[in-house]
């Protein structure tokens, strides 16, 4: 059983990742594809350079990849139903007037935050998995230094 889950997850996170670029056309092509690329490769790099720590950035790659795709996809879902609403329909269903330039900003507000989401989350794994790897390699430099300094002294005595 561990061994099909752990072949059907990294399958079915990279079939979503296949389908919401697939889904969003140009802006999947051009934007979301590289950039899901880049955190795949990243996340692989890192879980090579520190085998101590592989299964928990694989997870973690993993597990931000998939909420990644989930999110853009939902984003676009509430994008598709938002925009067809105007300010009339959002008073009547309130029951109170609200202004033109509200119902029009709310597309817009979805949008960017479809913008900010797109391109914030890959910026912050890569320097969430910069930071790790820093951490891991001075940790590791301490541990050997440390390591050396205790051959030393038992040398001298």
């Amino acid at each position: 059983m561990g061994v099909m889950r752990a072949v059907a997850v990294p399958v079915g996170v990279f079939g979503l990742a296949l389908f919401t670029i697939a889904n969003l056309g140009a802006f999947g092509t051009r934007l979301l594809c590289p950039l899901i690329s880049v955190m795949w490769v990243w996340g692989v790099f890192v879980a090579l350079v520190m085998p101590s720590m592989r299964g928990e950035v694989l997870h973690q790659t993993l597990t931000i990849i998939g909420l990644y795709c989930a999110a853009i996809l939902g984003l676009k879902l509430l994008l598709g139903v938002v925009s067809g609403v105007s300010s009339e329909m959002i008073g009547a269903s309130f029951n109170q007037a609200i202004p033109t330039a509200t119902g029009n900003a709310i597309p817009g507000y979805l949008q960017n935050i479809m913008w900010w989401t797109a391109v914030g989350v890959p910026i912050s794994f890569i320097v969430m998995q910069a930071k790790r790897l820093r951490d891991f390699r001075r940790s590791q430099t301490l541990t050997r230094a440390f390591g050396q300094a205790r051959d030393m002294r038992g040398l001298h005595r």
